[in-house]
């Protein structure tokens, strides 16, 4: 039998399945891409939105409306968080809490699944990077997030296992490995909230010492984390990806206190300030929520005149979502209407810095991880400054190039 991955949300929910690739891979048993040839698909969804929610439900519908044969197995954060909605869809065979449920279930179906002798079974699926978790969970209790009721407390995973596991990868062939969990910039954090026992700078160096990994690539962290002369000095090193993603959420001081997050914009102005001037070419992205419970015009204005001053290298600005058992659903909520609106006016001026930034990099050498050859000649990578790039060449996947960067193809 043959079994296919399919999945909503973050880089967390993707490292899951990556669990998933590896235990098909130890036990023989065979991987395919397309759920019509599969007997068994594997869904890890999301919760983070109510269009989050939407989407997982719709895949799962999707999966199995295309082989009715199929066997389905759901688990994730929006499983669990929405487990009496998820009960209601007739296409799940299997709902389960977590991973460990997944690969309890698939060790009991193993008997029935196709063993392949072949031991590049997985290539289909595996990817050009490889995901590395390195912390999991949180203990803020923002006031709009679900994240902390569905993950649970913050867990950091020990160095030697992280350095194993990225030794692995590169005997594998990756050259780029993503570090990944809820919020990496408090590993080593007794809880997330408290951001001076942060041990990501001492983690950084490990891994630089103790691997060959070529490059290392950043996810999601507050602006909190940054307060740390040693985490900026580790930053300017080759190997780690210019990119960091800064979980910026809201410009205005009002509203940030409202989310209950603990920093203010003239903190976040002076980390972005100093991430630009000591690592040129850096992109700092990052998601913007807009229409959250009590935001005004004049703090919506303070988050545009936010995100103008500090030219963001993209922005993923998204309406305020309610999500159920939070602070902030219980308060008295924006219209959606205005959340639509105010949501559309920022992504426009936020595209215009994004282009700004390409454009301030065409001429410059750069690095870049290729991907895929998308059509015969034409193949397509990522730099390390988190550019989506086409280029007319003879290359391969998951190796890593400089270039200097163009204009078009």
């Amino acid at each position: 039998m043959k079994i296919s991955l399919r999945m909503t949300g973050c880089k967390n929910n993707r490292y899951e399945l990556d669990k998933v690739i590896l235990w098909a891979a130890q036990n023989g048993v065979e991987l395919v891409t397309d759920e019509g040839e599969a007997d068994f698909c594997i869904i890890n969804t999301c919760t983070v939105t109510h269009v989050a929610d939407k989407k997982s439900r719709q895949l799962i519908r999707k999966t199995k409306n295309r082989n009715k044969k199929l066997k389905t197995i759901v688990f994730g954060c929006g499983a669990r968080m929405q487990k009496k909605e998820f009960e209601k869809i007739d296409e799940i065979d299997y709902l389960l809490t977590d991973l460990p449920a997944v690969l309890d279930l698939l060790e009991k179906q193993k008997g029935s699944l196709h063993v392949s002798r072949d031991e590049k079974n997985t290539d289909n699926i595996q990817r050009s990077r490889a995901l590395v978790q390195i912390q999991d969970g949180c203990d803020n209790f923002c006031t709009y997030c679900i994240t902390v009721i569905a993950r649970g407390a913050s867990q950091n995973r020990s160095v030697d296992e992280i350095i194993d596991e990225i030794n692995h990868h590169i005997k594998n062939g990756f050259n780029e490995i993503v570090l990944t969990g809820i919020n990496i910039g408090a590993y080593g954090c007794s809880k997330t909230t408290k951001p001076e026992e942060s041990k990501l700078a001492e983690l950084l160096q490990k891994i630089l010492d103790k691997t060959s990994i070529k490059k290392i690539r950043l996810t999601s962290m507050g602006p909190e984390y940054f307060f740390n002369d040693q985490l900026f000095e580790i930053l300017k090193n080759p190997r780690i990806c210019r990119h960091i993603h800064l979980a910026v959420q809201s410009g205005s001081d009002d509203v940030l206190k409202k989310m209950r997050r603990n920093y203010t914009a003239k903190q976040m102005n002076t980390v972005i300030k100093r991430l630009k001037k000591e690592i040129p070419g850096i992109a700092i992205t990052s998601d913007i929520i807009v229409g959250f419970p009590g935001e005004t015009d004049e703090n919506f204005k303070e988050t545009v005149n936010f995100v103008k001053r500090n030219k963001l290298a993209k922005v993923h600005v998204f309406p305020y979502s309610i999500r159920k058992g939070t602070a902030a659903a219980e308060r008295p909520q924006i219209e959606n209407t205005l959340k639509k609106e105010r949501s559309k006016t920022l992504q426009k001026i936020a595209d215009e810095y994004r282009k700004e930034f390409i454009e301030g990099q065409i001429g410059k050498k750069i690095s870049i991880l290729w991907e895929q050859e998308v059509e015969p000649g034409l193949w397509e990578g990522l730099t390390d400054n988190y550019i989506r790039i086409r280029k007319k060449g003879d290359y391969d996947e998951k190796i890593i190039t400089k270039e200097i960067f163009k204009k078009g193809v």
